[in-house]
């Protein structure tokens, strides 16, 4: 499945490079947007930086190593040994210093990792949001014009067929004169849509990544969700990523003082090792090595277990420091809880609410095509059946709006429970 998605999203980037025209469904523009979007780039460079660290966190133990030499030319000739050779040195070092901070760091680079894991995560998903609620959105928009533009026909046939009893005599001039006004009015109106459809359509090309000389059409629907399945949501508060992100700041927290207690208290060991030799230039003479030793060394501080140093102050400060991050995790948790409580009963109100309006678009419907049968008889004036239009539109409108909200609901609690997307919905 996952391989037929991948040629499909292939097919329709080739599609969007050669092409003038590209229909995209949802999942098709979550892919786009993958594949293409600045923020997904930058995010996944944000991530590479992070392994890279994390892959030499243990560089602080590679020991130091120089070399040198040197050649001393004498321009004069030496008054004590009235000598004029030239000599040469050379001399060499490797020294290593362990302390305990070492293991810290290379926790903290695991740490930073998993935390630029997470991070990463969220970027996808923010992005893959935003994809679909723009998606939505657009099919809104498209709806909403396209009821407008049904209004405006009806409007026009209405101003033709009162044009034609006018010229019969079968209508009064007033008549004819408002059934033209009510046309010609709701035409500004669906061009100031149109304009804002069209910016709107340029801003969506861009975050999926897709040319501006694309036509860029949207497959899908606005319907469906309703069958949202409330028993599917399981809360795994472990799982969030608002807590993962505390958790993870607390254990770098417990990882930071600990490197801090390490620094006040632990000791430092450090070897060294260096060899150096020297000789004068001169026929016959051996190269003999002038130094050659080994260095240990052990430095524990002191300064820590006095209460009042700068170590034993930064220990208190983080210990403070780090029982408010678990105040905070404690917070988040009840606060994601009451998100997430909150998000379900906005969902029923809206699935309630979602009943209600399909009633009422079906029974203005029905109240509007009787009106025009009554009013082309004769039964009903011209007021009457702008009413029953006005109606009609205002629910229609209303239903779709409804559509909107509760799939903008089901994705923001996807989104806070961290898991796929539309998964709620299937």
């Amino acid at each position: 499945m996952k391989k037929l998605l991948s040629i499909l999203v292939l097919s329709v980037l080739a599609t969007g490079l050669f092409a003038e025209e590209l229909t995209v469904t949802v999942e098709q523009a979550v892919e786009l947007a993958m594949q293409n979007n600045i923020q997904v780039h930058q995010a996944e460079r944000t991530l590479a930086q992070a392994e890279r660290s994390n892959r030499n966190s243990w560089n602080s133990a590679s020991p130091s190593i120089s070399a040198s030499t040197s050649l001393q030319i004498p321009l004069m000739e030496n008054a004590m040994t009235k000598s004029k050779d030239m000599s040469v040195s050379v001399s060499g070092s490797a020294s290593l210093r362990l302390t305990p901070s070492l293991y810290t760091s290379i926790r903290s680079a695991k740490l930073q990792l998993e935390q630029g894991e997470i991070t990463y995560e969220d970027a996808l998903r923010s992005v893959e949001l935003n994809v679909r609620k723009i998606f939505y959105s657009l099919l809104l928009s498209e709806q909403t014009i396209e009821t407008q533009k049904r209004s405006m026909e009806a409007a026009k046939r209405q101003y033709e067929t009162n044009l034609a009893k006018y010229n019969r005599g079968q209508l009064s001039e007033l008549d004819l004169f408002t059934s033209q006004v009510n046309y010609e009015s709701k035409m500004p109106a669906v061009e100031s849509q149109e304009n804002q459809l069209v910016n709107s359509m340029e801003s969506f090309k861009q975050l999926l990544g897709v040319n501006r000389d694309v036509k860029l059409n949207l497959k899908g629907s606005l319907e469906g969700f309703s069958n949202f399945d409330e028993e599917k949501v399981q809360v795994n508060l472990s799982e969030i990523s608002a807590i993962k992100k505390l958790e993870k700041q607390i254990e770098s927290a417990e990882n930071q003082l600990l490197a801090t207690r390490f620094g006040a208290y632990g000791p430092t060991l450090s070897a060294s090792y260096s060899i150096g030799a020297g000789q004068t230039l001169k026929e016959g003479q051996e190269f003999k090595m002038t130094n050659h030793a080994v260095t240990l060394g052990v430095a524990i501080p002191l300064d820590g277990y006095l209460p009042w140093s700068n170590g034993a102050m930064s220990i208190a400060n983080q210990k403070d420091s780090l029982a408010s991050l678990k105040e905070n995790l404690e917070a988040q948790k009840r606060t994601t809880q009451l998100s997430i409580e909150n998000s379900l009963r906005t969902i029923r109100q809206a699935k309630s609410q979602l009943k209600s309006l399909e009633a009422t678009a079906n029974l203005a419907q029905k109240t509007y095509d009787l009106t025009q049968i009554a009013y082309n008889q004769g039964s009903r004036d011209l007021n009457s059946l702008r009413n029953a239009e006005d109606s009609l539109i205002s629910s229609k409108t209303q239903l779709q709006s409804q559509n909107y909200t509760l799939v903008n609901a089901i994705l923001e609690l996807e989104n806070t429970l961290g898991v796929p997307f539309g998964s709620l919905t299937k």
